[in-house]
């Protein structure tokens, strides 16, 4: 006479088998969930970087030419050296390599910054402007400046005329002058665009108030190159250091391409 016999897990192996499954979703989880959101903040990156260029394109459109608020895509004076600092740390005056002051247009054509920042606050759905104290009045997050990560990277306590050579020739990124003293637009999308000064140079927080609020994160500089017949090209502004496990804005536009 044939008995038939139950099969099933033992209560050990239904608890080993909800171990492996516990250990296995503990060591993927959280790389799945940097994997979204480092795809959230590509895609609002493509959105910002996308709205900014429409605006210039329909900026030069409107007006008919290109105005002169870039820097050279190719220097042609070569290259430039500081020759002397203050007791800051700052540097007071450039000279170029070979010798001799730099010319006014050295870095490019700057012209008409001001006048292009404001046409393209016309072509920009800006909500909001702040045009100094930007973090208490709350157009901008709690920020980290150049100087405040370039300590957070050193090995010892570094002093502040240390601090400020480093960050020497970008000082409008320091944390006292983005909570301070750069202009803010904030845009009706989210979007937080910091100006250095007029729009060949300034930021972009691609997610506005919402984490992580870092440089290279959702932050990235970005600057206007030109040249004599060619057309404004948005590229990598430089003068920002990048938080840890951050990239560049370089870097983010390969990546957007998949270059």
């Amino acid at each position: 006479k044939l008995i038939a016999r139950k099969i099933g897990f033992t209560l050990a192996e239904v608890l080993i088998t909800l171990g492996v499954i516990g250990v296995v979703a503990a060591i993927t989880l959280p790389l799945l969930i940097q994997n979204y959101q480092k795809t959230v903040l590509k895609n609002q990156f493509k959105k910002a970087y996308a709205t900014v260029q429409v605006a210039i394109r329909k900026t030069e459109a409107d007006l008919g030419y290109k105005p002169e608020c870039y820097y050279w895509t190719k220097n042609p004076y070569g290259g430039s050296k500081c020759v002397s600092y203050n007791d800051s740390g700052d540097c007071t005056r450039y000279e170029l390599n070979g010798g001799g002051s730099l010319p006014s247009d050295y870095n490019g054509r700057m012209g008409e910054c001001t006048f292009l920042k404001n046409q393209m606050e016309k072509n920009l759905k800006v909500v909001k402007k702040c045009t100094s104290q930007a973090f208490k009045q709350h157009c901008i997050p709690d920020y980290k400046g150049i100087d405040t990560i370039y300590k957070s990277e050193q090995s010892t306590e570094p002093s502040d005329f240390d601090v400020n050579k480093a960050t020497s020739g970008c000082g409008g990124w320091r944390e006292n002058n983005i909570k301070n003293t750069r202009e803010v637009w904030n845009l009706a999308d989210g979007t937080i665009i910091l100006f250095y000064s007029g729009f060949q140079l300034f930021a972009v927080d691609v997610n506005g108030m919402k984490g992580p609020n870092k440089w290279g994160h959702d932050i990235f500089s970005f600057g206007l190159k030109s040249g004599y017949n060619l057309p404004l090209k948005i590229i990598d502004g430089g003068c920002a250091r990048y938080e840890k496990g951050g990239i560049s804005t370089t870097a983010m536009l390969k990546s957007m391409y998949n270059k």
